[in-house]
Order: C-alpha cells, then structure tokens, then sequence
C-alpha cells in the first residue's frame, strides 16, 4: 500500500505542476486542508481555485528521505519528507526548500490528499 501512496503523491505533484484540474478534484478529498508555510490554510476548493488563477503556478518539485507509514485499519497514509518547490506565487517566483507531513486517506474512491503542511528548512 505503501508503494500506491507513493504514486499518488506522484500524481499530486505532477497534476499541480500541469493546473490538471480534473485530476485535482479526484485527489483531493473534500474535507482538504492546505496549511501553506506562511501559515494560510486553504480547502479543497480553494486551492484548486488558486491553482487554476495562477495564484500558485507551479513549476517543478524535487522530494526526497521520504518515508510513508500507514496509519490505523491502514485507511491512513502518513508521508514525511523534504520537497524542493518551484512556485510562482502571488507573482513571485519563490524556491521553497521544507520538510513536510501530508496525510492520505483510502476512500471508496481511491487514496485522497486529506492535508498537508510544511515548514521551510533554514538557510
């Protein structure tokens, strides 16, 4: 199941790098929450909302020392990580180098994004 996670994390990264917003929607669950790192916190909607304004343009994500660890009757998937995030948000273009902890839920749908939040490492 592990390796299921790791591939849905993929296809976030990547659906949010295209402004894939079909593929968005069928991610993301819809109780959501988006903690950004400068402490703004976004649902489902808008999020995808931002990401289809350009708000958060996405252009590249590098992740590594990822580790998945499965979580109650294994319905949860907790991911922790490093992610270097090219973004251009708010039209500023920002290199966000953080460690993260997102959550994912197995559904009647699949895995879905239930929540993330991030820190910048120091420089």
């Amino acid at each position: 199941m592990t390796a299921e996670i790791e591939l849905m994390e993929e296809r976030r990264w990547q659906a949010m790098i295209d402004k894939d917003i079909d593929a968005l929607n069928a991610l993301l669950h819809a109780q959501m929450r988006y903690t950004h790192s400068n402490a703004t916190v976004d649902t489902k909607d808008s999020y995808i909302t931002a990401i289809k304004n350009k708000v958060f343009d996405y252009r590249n994500v590098e992740t590594k020392d990822t580790e998945i660890q499965l979580i109650g009757e294994n319905d949860l998937g907790l991911v922790n990580g490093q992610a270097l995030i090219s973004v251009l948000a708010g039209g500023r273009e920002l290199t966000l180098d953080c460690r993260y902890t997102c959550l994912w839920k197995h559904t009647d749908n699949g895995w879905q994004f239930l929540a993330w939040h991030n820190t910048p490492l120091p420089k």
